[in-house]
């Protein structure tokens, strides 16, 4: 069996013709020593666990390690499902299988990358075209979770706003409640590809919401103006509201508090009162934002 990083350093050279020197943006190759490098001879290492850095410089995340080892509880219990199923269907619906080559699809913000991975999941349940997964974040911590988990993807460190991935390398781009770059969105995507962007609905962790931030004006959310902005930038194919109730089991409670960033800016006492609360069911709120980029 494979080591996991000759694993990875194989999967990535494979398919290097998908990536470019984030430093000059010339092509890449795997070579012997698992370095992808370029001509002008900029390498990156593939690291021990089972992904590759492609950062230029030092990049501080505000996601850290106990939030992505929440998260991904939170997804292993299935609690993201129902909206991967239908992010699944859209896919299949969009996107022409069936050829010798495999559907590219990046994940841009993938975190630990659990829901990549549950993706994959569905489309090699209800097609036999092949499903190249890459998954790319700033999170060092959050990637090598990934690498861990989930086997069989490529899993970058890197910079959406200098993506090192060349013109026209996915069919798809997922962008699950995460930050966009449309510019990058554009460049990426292959000429009929697809941007997949989630967003929270209003009704989000309500239970939560209501907990954390009683009487505050972060109790409200809407979505419209990041609905606009990706209007700007792409063709609208489809757009609908995924909403339903999770049953929440006592011991992932913490860990759905742990991984949002709604806890981010509350207090001490409101994060204990939250965790003390016997909440049974919580609202799962997504709008599902389907396009293409504008012609221009």
């Amino acid at each position: 069996m494979l080591k996991k990083i000759d694993a990875a350093a194989r999967l990535i050279g494979r398919y290097s013709s998908l990536f470019q020197c984030p430093v000059c943006g010339l092509a890449m190759e795997m070579n012997e020593n698992r370095t992808l490098l370029c001509r002008n001879r900029h390498g990156f290492d593939t690291a021990k666990p089972g992904y590759i850095s492609l950062l230029t410089r030092a990049v501080k995340s505000d996601y850290g390690k106990t939030m992505f080892e929440a998260r991904n509880l939170v997804c292993r219990s299935g609690f993201f499902q129902p909206l991967i199923e239908r992010i699944g269907q859209t896919i299949l619906t969009n996107i022409s299988g069936g050829g010798l080559e495999p559907i590219t699809v990046l994940d841009a913000g993938c975190g630990e990358g659990s829901q990549l991975a549950q993706l994959a999941e569905v489309w090699k349940r209800e097609t036999p075209t092949g499903f190249l997964g890459a998954g790319l974040d700033l999170s060092k911590e959050g990637v090598a979770i990934a690498a861990r988990e989930y086997a069989g993807f490529i899993w970058c460190v890197g910079d959406l706003a200098r993506s090192p991935f060349r013109d026209q390398s996915f069919d798809v781009i997922l962008n699950v409640l995460s930050a966009s770059n449309y510019g990058e969105f554009s460049r990426l995507l292959s000429k009929d590809g697809m941007l997949i962007k989630v967003i929270p609905g209003s009704e989000h962790l309500r239970q939560l919401r209501h907990v954390l931030y009683d009487r505050s004006p972060r109790q409200a959310y809407s979505n419209e103006k990041t609905r606009a902005l990706f209007m700007r930038h792409f063709d609208m194919l489809d757009e609908r509201q995924i909403r339903y109730d999770v049953t929440l089991q006592k011991e992932l409670l913490e860990p759905l508090v742990r991984m949002t960033p709604l806890s981010w800016g509350a207090r001490d006492e409101q994060l204990q009162q939250a965790l003390q609360l016997a909440i049974r069911e919580i609202t799962a709120d997504f709008t599902v934002l389907v396009g293409r980029a504008k012609v221009q």
